[in-house]
């Protein structure tokens, strides 16, 4: 069952800041206190997921409900560049260091999270630019968070730099990141199987050039980088390195179209979510749950595996 919290009680201090054009909300320690009674409730032990939506309600599954945009009255998660009604922004959601935090694409963070007194600065035309291309995804690091955006370009969060544009042709958008253990390199999962590889990240192969019935949707890193897992949208998992195949929903019928992928933390198998909130458990990945039959303000974008 999702695990809610009740009304937070007054945040101790609340920073919003534009970044890449959009808007990043951050929270100190206030938030990781409120999430306490919410944290009671879910067991202390085993793996746990947390899903979120475009707009970036969040659900939890033996994982603390730790805040969310909408809870907050943030509109982190809104495209304010756009007439209201505003679109849902976030497309993503990976989990911070330690578990107990999170961040959201592209660029909310929740929980025990990094907070960035080095954000970006802004106003007066001394910002970031605005990404030429949506934000496709984000893969958090040690210290902080990698952001790609479908047309390649990469940021980095705590400390922030901004901008790179890896040096490769793409034929199709990015659409996700993994960092690897140490934060020092990252593998980008194009939607026509291709993986990139930046820093220390090691390229253990891809179906780039191969034959998809349905596009990338999602890439997730084992947890001691040797490997790495794509899903398409159909269900299909691909293995790749050290990462097992532990089964998929490929070929199989889908109410809705797969979006994320997520590692059981102790890497004997892998989750992957529909847009519908549907949740699927393969290998010694735990069930917990999925929010099939709540009421979704956005479809579900992302999985994040709480260790």
């Amino acid at each position: 069952m999702a695990m809610r919290a009740g009304c937070l009680r007054l945040l101790r201090r609340l920073l919003t800041v534009p970044i890449l054009g959009l808007m990043v909300v951050a929270l100190t320690s206030a938030a990781a206190t409120d999430s306490a009674a919410a944290a009671a409730h879910v067991r202390s032990t085993g793996p746990g997921y947390w899903l979120v939506t475009g707009y970036g309600t969040s659900f939890a599954y033996n994982a603390p409900w730790l805040g969310d945009p909408t809870a907050m009255g943030s509109d982190a998660c809104n495209d304010t560049q756009n007439p209201p009604p505003y679109p849902p922004l976030c497309n993503g959601i990976s989990t911070a260091a330690g578990g107990n935090g999170y961040w959201l694409s592209p660029g909310a963070q929740w929980g025990s999270v990094p907070f960035c007194y080095d954000l970006p600065p802004h106003g007066g035309g001394t910002g970031p630019p605005v990404a030429a291309t949506p934000t496709a995804g984000i893969a958090a690091t040690p210290s902080g968070a990698w952001i790609v955006t479908t047309g390649g370009q990469v940021y980095s969060m705590c400390p922030y730099s901004g901008g790179e544009q890896v040096p490769f042709h793409l034929n199709k958008p990015m659409v996700g990141i993994a960092a690897t253990p140490d934060g020092n390199g990252y593998w980008l999962a194009g939607a026509d199987g291709g993986v990139f590889t930046e820093g220390d990240a090691s390229f253990y192969g891809s179906m780039g050039g191969q034959h998809l019935n349905a596009p990338i949707v999602g890439i997730a890193a084992t947890p001691d980088g040797g490997g790495y897992w794509l899903v398409a949208s159909d269900g299909g998992v691909f293995a790749f390195g050290d990462a097992q195949f532990h089964g998929s929903m490929g070929g199989m019928p889908l109410n809705k179209p797969m979006v994320g992928i997520a590692d059981n933390p102790d890497g004997t198998g892998y989750w992957t979510v529909a847009s519908d909130g549907g949740v699927f458990a393969f290998g010694d990945a735990p069930y917990l749950g999925s929010a099939v039959g709540q009421y979704l303000d956005a479809p579900i974008v992302g999985i994040a595996s709480r260790g």
